[in-house]
Protein backbone atom coordinates (compact mmCIF):
# COMPACT_ATOMS: atom_id res chain seq x y z
CA UNK A 1 0.00 0.00 0.00
CA UNK A 2 1.10 3.62 -0.54
CA UNK A 3 1.94 5.58 2.61
CA UNK A 4 0.89 8.65 0.28
CA UNK A 5 -2.34 7.73 0.24
CA UNK A 6 -4.86 10.51 1.92
CA UNK A 7 -6.56 9.85 4.89
CA UNK A 8 -9.98 10.24 2.76
CA UNK A 9 -8.68 7.51 0.30
CA UNK A 10 -7.59 4.87 2.46
CA UNK A 11 -11.02 5.65 4.49
CA UNK A 12 -12.90 5.18 1.41
CA UNK A 13 -11.22 2.09 0.67
CA UNK A 14 -11.88 0.39 4.11
CA UNK A 15 -15.11 1.45 3.57
CA UNK A 16 -15.34 -0.82 0.49
CA UNK A 17 -13.85 -3.53 2.55
CA UNK A 18 -16.28 -3.78 4.98
CA UNK A 19 -18.94 -3.63 2.47
CA UNK A 20 -17.54 -6.77 0.89
CA UNK A 21 -16.91 -8.54 4.07
CA UNK A 22 -20.30 -8.05 4.40
CA UNK A 23 -21.32 -9.82 1.49
CA UNK A 24 -22.04 -13.49 1.79
CA UNK A 25 -20.55 -13.31 -2.11
CA UNK A 26 -16.60 -13.51 -0.32
CA UNK A 27 -14.99 -16.93 -0.54
CA UNK A 28 -13.23 -17.38 2.87
CA UNK A 29 -9.48 -16.75 1.21
CA UNK A 30 -11.14 -13.80 -0.04
CA UNK A 31 -12.24 -12.57 3.23
CA UNK A 32 -8.81 -13.27 4.63
CA UNK A 33 -7.35 -11.15 2.07
CA UNK A 34 -9.70 -8.62 2.83
CA UNK A 35 -9.68 -8.70 5.90
CA UNK A 36 -5.63 -8.52 6.20
CA UNK A 37 -6.13 -5.54 3.79
CA UNK A 38 -8.13 -3.53 6.12
CA UNK A 39 -6.27 -4.19 8.85
CA UNK A 40 -3.50 -2.70 7.21
CA UNK A 41 -6.16 0.07 5.79
CA UNK A 42 -6.97 0.51 9.95
CA UNK A 43 -3.37 1.22 10.69
CA UNK A 44 -2.93 3.82 8.11
CA UNK A 45 -5.80 5.83 8.74
CA UNK A 46 -4.64 5.90 12.55
CA UNK A 47 -1.49 6.86 11.98
CA UNK A 48 -2.53 9.75 9.73
CA UNK A 49 -5.07 10.89 12.88
CA UNK A 50 -2.59 10.12 14.88
CA UNK A 51 -0.32 12.80 12.88
CA UNK A 52 -2.85 15.27 13.18
CA UNK A 53 -3.29 15.20 16.56
CA UNK A 54 -0.21 15.27 17.19
CA UNK A 55 0.33 18.39 15.13
CA UNK A 56 -2.58 20.41 16.51
CA UNK A 57 -1.27 19.82 20.05
CA UNK A 58 2.40 21.43 19.04
CA UNK A 59 0.31 24.39 17.21
CA UNK A 60 -1.90 24.75 20.60
CA UNK A 61 1.23 24.55 22.91
CA UNK A 62 2.93 27.36 20.73
CA UNK A 63 -0.27 29.70 20.81
CA UNK A 64 -0.06 29.39 24.63
CA UNK A 65 3.58 31.89 24.26
CA UNK A 66 1.59 33.79 21.63
CA UNK A 67 3.40 32.11 18.68
CA UNK A 68 2.10 30.49 16.30
CA UNK A 69 4.53 28.09 14.87
CA UNK A 70 4.40 24.92 13.31
CA UNK A 71 6.97 22.47 14.18
CA UNK A 72 8.05 19.29 12.20
CA UNK A 73 6.10 15.70 13.77
CA UNK A 74 8.72 13.11 13.99
CA UNK A 75 6.24 9.91 14.41
CA UNK A 76 7.60 6.75 15.84
CA UNK A 77 8.40 4.67 12.69
CA UNK A 78 6.72 1.93 13.06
Amino acid sequence: MDKKQSFETNLKELEGVVKALESSDVSLDEMLTLFEKGIHLTKSCTDALNEAEQKITILMKNRENGELQEEPFVGTGE
